[in-house]
C-alpha cells in the first residue's frame, strides 16, 4: 500500500516538477519559495519536538534571504542572514528569555542556512549556460539514485545498519545508488546534451551527495523523534522528506560546476 502511493503521488507530480524545472523562471522562482516555506515550517516543528521553540518570524526571514540568495549579490545575502541574526537574538534581549537562547539561534540559523541558502543553488544552476539541462540531469541523477537504493535495499539489502541515522538503509542499496547514478552518466550525455566533466559531476552529486542529503536529514528526524517531517504527502511523508537530497546535492553540484567551467 506504502508503494501505491508513493508511485501514485510520483505520477501526479513528476511531470509537474520537470515542466516547472524546464520553464524556470518566475515559476521556479515561485515554487522553490514555496518548497523553502514548507520545509522551514517542517523543521521548526522539528525542534519543538525538542523544546526548542524558535519564533513563528523565522519563516519570514528565511524567505527574504532565499530571494535575496537567487535575485541578489553575495552582501544583500549576508546583509539578509545579519539582520536575522539581530532579530532572533533582539527577540530573546528584549523579551529577557535567557534561558536556552543559545539553541534557540543557533536552530533559527540552521534553519535558514540549511533551508533557504542551500536550496537557492537550485535556482543558480538553472541560471548557468544550458542551466535547463543541467538541473534536469540532476533532478534524474537523484531520482534514479532514490529508485535503485530503494529497490535494490528491498531485493539483496543484507547488511544493513550501517548508518545508526537510518537503519533500514542497507550498504548494498547505498552501493546500488551510487552504481546506478554513474552508469545513468551515459545517458545525461546522450540525451541530456551536457559534457562528460558534467554528467560525473551530476552522477557525484546526486548518487553521493544526494544520499547523505536524506541521511543527513534522518539524523534530525531521529533527533526530534519522529518518522517523517511531516504526512503532508501520502506514502512520501512532508516536503523536507522529498526534497532532503537536493538540499545537498544542488550545492555541491553548483560548486564543482564553477570549478570546471
Amino acid at each position: 500500500m506504502v508503494l501505491l502511493k508513493r508511485i501514485l503521488v510520483a505520477v501526479i507530480f513528476i511531470p509537474l516538477l520537470i515542466y516547472i524545472f524546464y520553464v524556470g523562471n518566475i515559476a521556479l522562482a515561485s515554487f522553490l519559495a514555496l518548497i523553502a516555506f514548507l520545509m522551514m515550517f517542517e523543521l521548526r516543528e522539528m525542534f519543538i519536538k525538542k523544546d526548542i521553540i524558535i519564533p513563528r518570524i523565522i519563516i519570514v526571514l528565511g524567505l527574504i534571504i532565499f530571494l535575496a540568495s537567487i535575485y541578489f549579490g553575495t552582501m544583500i545575502i549576508f546583509a539578509s542572514l545579519l539582520l536575522t541574526f539581530v532579530i532572533i537574538m533582539g527577540i530573546d534581549l528584549f523579551g529577557n528569555k535567557l534561558e536556552d537562547a543559545m539553541n534557540r539561534s543557533s536552530a533559527a540559523m540552521f534553519i535558514v542556512i540549511y533551508i533557504a541558502v542551500l536550496l537557492s543553488s537550485v535556482y543558480h544552476i538553472r541560471l548557468l549556460e544550458n542551466g535547463r539541462n543541467l538541473i534536469l540531469s540532476l533532478i534524474f541523477m537523484i531520482w534514479i539514485t532514490d529508485s535503485a537504493a530503494y529497490f535494490a535495499g528491498m531485493t539483496i539489502g543484507k547488511h544493513r545498519g550501517i548508518f545508526k541515522a537510518s537503519p533500514n538503509k542497507s550498504l548494498e542499496g547505498f552501493l546500488a545508488g551510487i552504481f546506478f547514478s554513474l552508469a545513468g552518466s551515459y545517458i545525461l550525455i546522450r540525451f541530456f546534451g551536457i559534457s562528460l566533466s558534467q554528467a560525473l559531476a551530476a552522477a557525484v552529486s546526486g548518487g553521493i551527495f544526494g544520499q547523505m542529503g536524506d541521511l543527513f536529514e534522518s539524523i534530525l528526524k531521529r533527533d526530534a523523534g519522529v518518522k517523517d517531517s511531516s504526512n503532508l504527502l501520502p506514502g512520501h511523508g512532508g516536503i523536507l522528506d522529498r526534497f532532503d537530497s537536493l538540499l545537498l546535492a544542488a550545492p555541491v553540484f553548483y560548486v564543482i560546476l564553477y570549478f570546471i567551467k
